[in-house]
């Protein structure tokens, strides 16, 4: 799976991240460090082409750029038709316009039913130009051409959309309003691959020329920055006149995906059940077999409590069914902080004598800045009682004797100690991911409570799942960190030998 993720992402032009560049706190990529007003195919440019959309959508290739050609050579004659998006038209003389339209439905009967989805939208430009040539729509017919024109040419960077894209900017070429520099290195070479796209040149080069050059050439000097008035009202109609459609309703690969998930979460279930139990009561032995004293032994209630807490922390995402839920992907956030912590716990102590006590005090600091404030306000919470935090709190020493640390307990962030303590790629690897969970992101909002609506005429929006969220499980990254944080226990008082081990699940990679 990561492969094929590669291979998708690597057909893209994307940006690396070191391509970006730091201003104040945020990272801009590339496009964004230049002066530039952007602008949406999808929400502005592709309903304003929806004449092309339609009819590459919906016809073979060849034949809709025969099509095409057949357009731009109306422009060549014509040339201040040069604007021919739907809005442009609207603004031709009334007898180029009627002639536009005319030579544009009747050049193929096939070409004439592609289009006839146009009349669908009482607010179309010129739609009483368009309903003199065109038929009365088929309602379902005619939304479900619409819905193939749109999937088809929704990403900027399809070869569809990229056929609509060229003949907008072929009919700016040939109707004179964007001229060539002949002092341009390669220009005339490039300007014979649109003319005759895509039949010459490197593609490779020539789609991409095609899609910058679409983007940025003039706009109507007549027009108002942002999307047409015709652009809101095509999405908006689309919108009002169809309906959701679900992902997880109508895809085999979702549901099957599901299906998959729930599985290994039980077979997963069933491979820790005598396994956890048994590391559990080892680890618990180990404790008692390393005991030197009844007083406070911060280093070992430490070690010995962190590894027992990531330990907990497994079992509960395994038993509580949670590796595929926002809670198992919070406590992978926990399960991260204690391995950075107890690595650097142990490799500071050579240097500072008394950083476990540090961290000990700390934590009782808190209970206590929780107990006062609960006590203030007369008030008290259902996850812990006051009574209980009033014990806790004063359990090592009389809280009068216990300071609050207001700031982290040994004056760094997580951040800086994964550094210093060589873990700084595990940080970057879970700890923001994770961390959006904790924090309630929109990145985690959105992958665990919405999917997509597969409808085109939405535009693929976001739509609340109906069932609970079922995501990749964090079962092997929670048992790989568990294991690291034993290892360390075992450093720590050795030798502690039990680890968890892989279970037979299929990888995570072959679910999709």
């Amino acid at each position: 799976m990561v492969n094929g993720i590669n291979k998708k992402i690597d057909k893209r032009n994307e940006s690396k991240l070191s391509d970006h560049k730091q201003f104040k706190k945020e990272l801009k990529p590339p496009l964004l460090q230049i002066d530039m007003t952007p602008s949406s195919w999808i929400d502005e440019r592709l309903p304003e082409m929806l004449w092309a959309v339609l009819v590459i959508g919906n016809i073979e290739r060849e034949t809709a750029l025969d099509f095409f050609r057949h357009i731009a050579d109306y422009v060549s004659k014509n040339q201040d038709c040069y604007n021919v998006t739907l809005t442009g038209i609207s603004k031709f003389a009334e007898d180029k316009r009627r002639e536009f339209i005319r030579r544009a439905t009747t050049w193929s009967d096939e070409v004439k039913v592609a289009l006839r989805p146009l009349i669908l939208f009482p607010d179309l430009p010129a739609i009483s130009n368009w309903k003199n040539f065109l038929d009365e729509p088929v309602a379902k017919d005619d939304w479900q051409k619409l819905s193939k024109g749109v999937s088809k040419t929704f990403w900027h960077q399809s070869e569809e959309a990229t056929d609509c894209r060229w003949i907008k900017f072929l009919c700016q070429i040939v109707g004179g309003k964007v001229k060539f520099s002949s002092a341009i290195e390669g220009i005339n070479d490039t300007l014979k691959g649109i003319l005759e796209y895509p039949n010459y040149g490197d593609l490779r080069h020539i789609r991409p020329f095609i899609r910058a050059s679409e983007i940025g050439t003039p706009p109507d000097p007549k027009s108002k920055d942002g999307p047409s008035e015709w652009s809101q009202n095509f999405w908006q109609y689309c919108f009002d006149q169809t309906g959701c459609i679900p992902e997880e309703v109508v895809s085999e690969r979702i549901k099957n995906r599901q299906k998959t998930l729930s599985e290994e979460m039980e077979n997963a279930r069933k491979h820790y059940f005598k396994e956890t139990v048994e590391v559990r009561n080892k680890l618990i032995d180990h404790f008692f077999a390393t005991s030197k004293t009844s007083s406070i032994d911060s280093r070992h209630d430490g070690s010995f409590g962190l590894a027992l807490y990531g330990l907990t922390l497994f079992i509960e995402i395994i038993f509580y069914r949670a590796p595929l839920s926002i809670t198992g992907r919070v406590a992978l956030r926990s399960l991260v902080e204690a391995y950075i912590t107890f690595k650097y716990l142990l490799q500071r102590e050579k240097e500072e004598s008394r950083i476990w006590d540090d961290y000990r005090c700390y934590g009782t600091g808190q209970l206590k800045l929780l107990y006062l404030k609960l006590k203030e306000m007369e008030q008290e919470i259902s996850s812990i009682g006051i009574d209980d935090l009033d014990y806790l709190a004063n359990e090592d020493k009389w809280i009068e004797f216990v300071p609050i640390n207001l700031g982290h307990w040994d004056s760094v962030n997580l951040r800086k100690i994964s550094e210093e303590v060589g873990l700084k790629e595990l940080y970057d690897k879970y700890y923001s991911y994770t961390s959006g969970y904790m924090h309630a992101n929109w990145g985690a909002v959105r992958e665990s409570v919405y999917q997509k609506c597969i409808n085109p005429l939405h535009r693929f929006h976001r739509i609340p799942t109906y069932d609970l969220p079922l995501m990749p499980s964090v079962t092997d990254d929670a048992r790989e960190i568990t294991n690291c944080i034993l290892e360390y226990l075992s450093e720590a008082y050795s030798k502690f030998d039990f680890r968890l081990t892989k279970s037979d699940n299929k990888k995570e990679e072959k679910v999709d």
